[in-house]
C-alpha cells in the first residue's frame, strides 16, 4: 500500500469542479518533488445564486450580493455546512497521517474563503492554510478557534475580487493571527498568473521536503 508524506485538500472556486485543481496539483507536485503527496479534491454541490437568478452552479454558498469589492452577503448556513464537510476531510487525513501538521488545506477564489474559514474554525493546528486569489469572510472571524499558519496570494489586476477588498479582510486576520504572509504580485485572477513566484513563496514558506523538514 501506497504510503503519503503530506495531504492537500484543494477546494475549488465558484462554477468550478474539483478536477479543475488538477493545475495546482500539478504544480505542488513540481514544487516538492521528493514527497509523496495525496490530493483531495471536493466539488461544491449545484446550487441556486440569487444574484444570477437563481441558476444552479457549483458554489460553497449562495450570494445575496456580489463579492467583486466589498463584503458579500451570503448564506452562512451553507458556509458553516461545508465548513462540517471540510473539517470531517481534514479529520480523516489527520487519522490516516496521526499527524494534523501531515495536513494543508489549500483553495482557489471561493475555495481560498472556504478554506480560510474552514482552517480557522479547525480546534487543531495543521499543517497550514494555502489560499489563492480570494478573500476572508466575516464569519470566519466571528467563529475563528484555532492559530494557522496562513499562505495566500492576491493581485494587483484582479478584477474577479478586487486587490484592495481582498487585503483589508487580510488585514483584519493578521491582528488576530500573526503566523501570516500575503504575497501581492502583479497578476491577474486566473490561475495561471504569476504562478511561478507563488509556488516559489509556498516552498519558502512550507519547507517540508525531507532535506528541510518542519
Amino acid at each position: 500500500m501506497k504510503k503519503y508524506d503530506y495531504s492537500f485538500i484543494l477546494l475549488p472556486g465558484f462554477t468550478m469542479d474539483g478536477e479543475d485543481m488538477e493545475y495546482y496539483e500539478n504544480k505542488l507536485r513540481d514544487t516538492y518533488p521528493l514527497l509523496t503527496l495525496r490530493f483531495i479534491k471536493p466539488t461544491a454541490s449545484k446550487i441556486k445564486i440569487s444574484i444570477y437568478d437563481g441558476q444552479k452552479y457549483n458554489s460553497w454558498y449562495d450570494y445575496y450580493t456580489p463579492n467583486c469589492d466589498k463584503e458579500p452577503i451570503i448564506n452562512e448556513q451553507q458556509l458553516i455546512n461545508n465548513r462540517n464537510r471540510i473539517h470531517r476531510l481534514i479529520n480523516k487525513e489527520i487519522n490516516y497521517h496521526q499527524d494534523p501538521k501531515k495536513v494543508f488545506l489549500s483553495g482557489m477564489s471561493q475555495g481560498c474563503c472556504m478554506a480560510l474559514d474552514a482552517g480557522l474554525t479547525f480546534p487543531q493546528e495543521i499543517g497550514g492554510i494555502i489560499g489563492f486569489k480570494g478573500h476572508l469572510i466575516k464569519r470566519t472571524l466571528k467563529d475563528l478557534s484555532s492559530k494557522q499558519k496562513v499562505w495566500v496570494c492576491h493581485g494587483f489586476n484582479d478584477k474577479t475580487i478586487f486587490y484592495d477588498f481582498a487585503t483589508e479582510t487580510y488585514n483584519r486576520l493578521k491582528e488576530k493571527n500573526k503566523n501570516f504572509y500575503l504575497l501581492t504580485q502583479n497578476c491577474n485572477h486566473s490561475m495561471v498568473s504569476g504562478i511561478i513566484n507563488q509556488m516559489k513563496s509556498i516552498k519558502d514558506n512550507f519547507p517540508i521536503d525531507p532535506m528541510n523538514r518542519l
